[in-house]
């Protein structure tokens, strides 16, 4: 047995290879981890995260920064990962189906761990694609509910789902399985896309009724549709035509219609309401033609069977056409 009492060898005069491969000993394996918090760096405001990670049988923490695609001053991109509920115990569970990080991949710069970055994520083993790996090369993601898709003819959908309604689930401490997310159907579906043939569509996806906009690249047309309201435009003849149940057009200033002929069917009335009205065309004017053809026939002298009349305006009921014809002439406008 060794005497504990014994000299201890000063170490910078007696090396060994062992000690000196200890201290000199740099970390190069790339390893898989998860994101357990993340936080901002005080002094440079950089985005940090603590990462569980993998170390052969065992499980290390160390503080890690993100690996970005753009490092520049004006050009940037920061993403939040996501943590889980943590506390000083341990996991109850070690599973990485159980707990809601994200699933990161851990490189340490210079093979040292306090120089620990995320150079991206992995599959995560709570997740089940949905991805048809048969069609060929595909994109799909998701971030808080917005989904982005690039399917194999290259059409590019981008879907509202909104946030989960179970994403509480992940806040908790892990325990089992995570669930998968379940959406409000209500709420969630809008989504605008291209398709192959080079159209565009934004719709609002409602359980009442169709709700959209699309601008149709082979027909030439451009549709609104909301619930039975349906507008199209159509490129080749210059069309436009709106159905709808009540049409209320309300303009400030003015409101201007020019056409070659111009036709309005009112199964039930038509009202028009203004200080000065105008119907006819240049030099002639309807309601100002009625005032002259009032004046004119004031004028007219009946033939009787004993010889001529007074006119007509000497009558002593002629002052209620002409009552009437004043009215006429204040509403009466100039085109």
């Amino acid at each position: 047995m060794s005497n504990p009492f014994g000299i201890i060898k000063d170490s910078s005069l007696w090396q060994s290879n062992s000690t000196v491969a200890a201290i000199n000993n740099k970390d190069s394996y790339i390893r898989i981890g998860i994101v357990k918090r993340a936080y901002k760096d005080v002094r440079s405001t950089d985005l940090r995260y603590l990462v569980e990670v993998q170390d052969t049988n065992n499980s290390i923490e160390v503080n890690a920064r993100m690996l970005r695609r753009f490092g520049g001053v004006y050009n940037y991109e920061d993403v939040v990962y996501r943590g889980y509920k943590i506390d000083d115990k341990p996991d109850p569970v070690s599973n990485f189906d159980a707990k809601a990080g994200d699933t990161v991949i851990v490189a340490f710069l210079n093979g040292e761990s306090r120089e620990a970055i995320i150079l991206g994520g992995f599959f995560h083993p709570a997740r089940t694609s949905v991805i048809d790996i048969t069609k060929g090369p595909q994109l799909i993601s998701e971030f808080n509910g917005i989904e982005k898709v690039i399917n194999d003819s290259g059409e590019y959908k981008v879907t509202f789902k909104a946030i989960p309604t179970n994403i509480a689930t992940l806040n908790e401490v892990p325990d089992k399985v995570l669930p998968k997310p379940t959406y409000n159907t209500k709420i969630g579906g809008s989504f605008y896309k291209f398709d192959k043939t080079g159209s565009y569509e934004v719709s609002a996806v409602e359980q009442s009724g169709i709700q959209n906009f699309k601008i149709n690249k082979p027909s030439g047309t451009i549709e609104i549709n909301s619930g039975k309201i349906r507008l199209i435009m159509t490129k080749k003849d210059e069309s436009v035509k709106l159905t709808c149940k009540v049409l209320s057009v309300v303009s400030e200033t003015s409101i201007t219609n020019k056409t070659k002929e111009f036709g309005v069917d009112a199964e039930t009335s038509i009202k028009l309401k203004s200080a000065k009205i105008a119907i006819g065309k240049d030099g002639v004017e309807l309601l100002d033609q009625l005032s002259q053809l009032v004046d004119k026939l004031g004028k007219v002298a009946p033939i009787s069977p004993i010889g001529p009349c007074t006119p007509l305006m000497s009558t002593p009921e002629w002052s209620d056409v002409t009552a009437i014809q004043s009215k006429i002439k204040e509403i009466t406008g100039g085109l």
